[in-house]
């Protein structure tokens, strides 16, 4: 890019600025995208039971014998390293504490953009700071999920694998193969999925020509199995979760084939749509701006081809859920906005602002999957006046029935019991499945309600009588 392409850098974040004004113009006031940025919702399931495989993971419990094992433990050990490094202890992390710890994967997965080959310095932080702005282009990235990890591996591996390409020393080629190597194997070690994505990326080299089968093929994979051990094996203290990796593998096939109890299928294509269009946008840029240059001349012609084959990939597999779309929207910001800016602020400022109104809809869409009620916190803190107000013994919860995974955490301050166990019936407080609308009837106690998810995992709450009063606040 010319020193003079770009005559005003400050007018590209104005006009980002202005963008969001037009998005709360035109009704979108409080768009998820930025919610969940600012003012955090409970946590899912899926962040919460990352805490709970960290907190067992640092109690000595190894990670291939925990019931969840299907997640990955890069994450787990994050938090864990957090945890040490902060000298927090697991029952005082608080949502936004564990959310920052993804978050810094998230700053991770902007900062590739900087170490991009063949593109302007001023190019790649805005890059950078846009990703990170909005999150990746969907509200999962700022929630404390493993697919912030898994996409910030990928898109360190094909940023690395790029330099590879642009280093003419044949000792920096094969020293950026073997880091790209690393990276991928980081990203699989965080889920099964990144195999299927890996394989996609050599299939995206073939397509477009792109030289591969090379002696530096050797550092890569050299990289790529060690990192992936390193991780997987919880840093080689764990070689039984190497063999629990290829078990899950096998597993997902059965999940994404839609053959397995576990496969859930689109609620709503709505996410789908909304990806689609958002891969046609930089499509449509790159023709735009380079409609001379032949298919695979194109320096983003790669990225294009490899993104497409993932979301391709998850549209025609009946396993669906928004949380598989996260590569397809974080990717491109981070490997192509950058190669399409530099037209001048005008251009540059509107295709950011283009950008953020897409993905500030958008987020509406995804963020709709099955999301923890607002009234868990409410119910935390009654139970709080509850076990302040407890002089008959020791207070304790009991949980029949099993738990959706939020419990563990909004819990974690108490003795808590999950099942049947001999103290269950003379709990001071007790959570039932709640399977219809019968209200139960047990001597002894108050009932109420809990709804943990919106559209299910219902609870009756059972008070002793007596504290019922203090339960409701009154």
């Amino acid at each position: 890019m010319a020193a003079g392409d770009t005559k005003k850098p400050w007018a590209v974040f104005v006009a980002v600025l202005l963008g969001l004004l037009f998005v709360s113009a035109v009704g979108l006031q409080d768009p998820p995208l930025f919610r969940a940025q600012w003012k955090p919702q409970p946590l899912h399931a899926d962040e919460a039971v990352q805490w709970s495989l960290a907190k067992e993971l640092s109690e000595g419990l190894p990670y291939s014998s925990n019931a969840d094992r299907f997640h990955g433990p890069t994450l787990a050990l994050s938090l864990n390293a957090a945890s040490r490094i902060t000298g927090t202890p697991f029952a005082e992390m608080s949502e936004s504490y564990l959310r920052n710890v993804a978050g810094f994967y998230l700053l991770l997965l902007s900062l590739a953009a900087l170490a991009l080959p063949g593109v302007s310095l001023w190019s790649r932080l805005t890059a950078a700071a846009f990703c990170l702005l909005v999150g990746g282009g969907a509200p999962f990235g700022f929630y404390f999920v493993q697919e912030v990890l898994l996409v910030a591996g990928l898109a360190w591996g094909v940023v690395l694998w790029l330099r590879s390409e642009a280093t003419e020393s044949p000792e920096g080629r094969g020293l950026w193969r073997m880091l790209s190597g690393l990276a991928f194997g980081f990203a699989l070690a965080c889920k099964v999925t990144a195999a299927a994505y890996l394989l996609l990326f050599f299939v995206a080299l073939v397509v477009v020509r792109k030289p591969w089968a090379d002696r530096y093929l050797a550092g890569f994979l050299l990289g790529l199995v060690g990192s992936w051990v390193m991780f997987q094996g919880v840093g080689f203290t764990d070689v039984h979760g190497l063999r629990t990796w290829w078990q899950q593998l096998a597993r997902s096939f059965g999940v994404a084939s839609g053959r397995s109890e576990d496969t859930l299928t689109a609620v709503s294509y709505w996410p789908w749509i909304w990806a689609a269009l958002w891969l046609a946008e930089f499509s449509l840029q790159r023709y735009l701006r380079e409609r001379f240059v032949p298919f695979r001349s194109s320096a983003t012609d790669f990225i294009l081809v490899f993104v497409g084959l993932i979301f391709v990939f998850h549209l025609f597999l009946p396993y669906k859920t928004p949380w598989l779309l996260y590569g397809v929207m974080a990717l491109p910001l981070v490997l192509l906005v950058p190669a399409q800016l530099g037209e001048g602020w005008r251009k540059d400022g509107l295709l950011l602002v283009g950008l953020l109104v897409s993905a500030a809809y958008a987020a509406g869409d995804f963020a709709k999957h099955s999301e923890t009620a607002m009234p868990v916190r409410e119910f935390v803190s009654r139970v709080e006046r509850v076990s302040e107000a407890y002089k008959e013994g020791k207070f304790y919860i009991a949980v029949e029935g099993g738990h959706y995974w939020p419990l563990p955490y909004y819990l974690r301050k108490y003795p808590v019991g999950y099942g049947e166990f001999p103290q269950a019936s003379k709990a001071p407080l007790r959570l039932i499945p709640a399977t219809d609308a019968s209200e139960p009837v047990i001597p002894g106690y108050a009932v109420g309600s809990l709804t943990v998810r919106e559209g299910g995992d219902r609870y009756w709450v059972l008070v002793a009588k007596g504290y019922e009063s203090v339960f409701i606040g009154k």
